[in-house]
């Protein structure tokens, strides 16, 4: 945890953003990715000229970050299993069949999750050196000025097919502690949280 916060000074985490220095916040959102391949050519040259249209409209910086990950299948499998109550119940009979297609596929390839995030910041004029607790001047501002930029991003993105998510506190900081590459177990006895 010392070396993530040299390498990445967070000051605190709390619900949909992050403190970075004194003055510097970051939102996560996660994207939904677009299935660019399976358009034909005119929907994806559409596709095309929206995305640029709307990063050259955009008055603000915005990050994007794919992120692929190796998939463990253990991990995925189970995770199919625990969703198989909420499937529809003539749906329900082929999950085993897909089961067994994945395994087969996993035995034969790698098998890669992406995941596309997208990261807004904001840098307010505040001098303290302390971190500042969320109810703060500061932390208010910032929670508006990141939520704005939310909602110009996602009217942006949905005419492509994009939806974003915010991540949670936890979420956030399990993204900052992997995408540093330390692991993908949160350290215990961490206190991480920021209320």
């Amino acid at each position: 945890m010392v070396t993530m916060n040299r390498l990445f000074p967070i000051r605190a985490i709390g619900q949909g953003l992050c403190l970075l220095d004194p003055d510097r916040f970051t939102a996560v959102l996660q994207a939904t990715p677009v299935t660019f391949g399976l358009k034909s050519l005119a929907e994806q040259d559409r596709l095309a000229h929206a995305y640029a249209n709307f990063l050259n409209g955009l008055e603000f910086p915005v990050q994007v970050l794919v992120r692929s990950d190796s998939v463990r299948m253990d991990d995925y499998l189970g995770e199919l299993k625990t969703r198989e109550n909420e499937m529809a119940a003539h749906l329900r009979p082929s999950l085993g069949e897909y089961v067994n297609f994945i395994r087969e596929s996993a035995a034969m390839r790698h098998l890669i999750r992406r995941r596309f995030y997208i990261l807004l910041s904001w840098r307010g004029s505040d001098t303290r050196s302390r971190p500042l607790r969320r109810g703060e001047a500061l932390w208010e501002e910032a929670e508006r000025e990141l939520a704005r930029r939310r909602e110009v991003v996602e009217q942006g993105l949905r005419p492509l097919g994009v939806h974003l998510c915010g991540l949670d506190a936890e979420e956030t900081f399990r993204f900052i502690y992997t995408s540093l590459g330390v692991g993908r177990e949160l350290p215990k006895g961490v206190g991480w949280a920021w209320d």
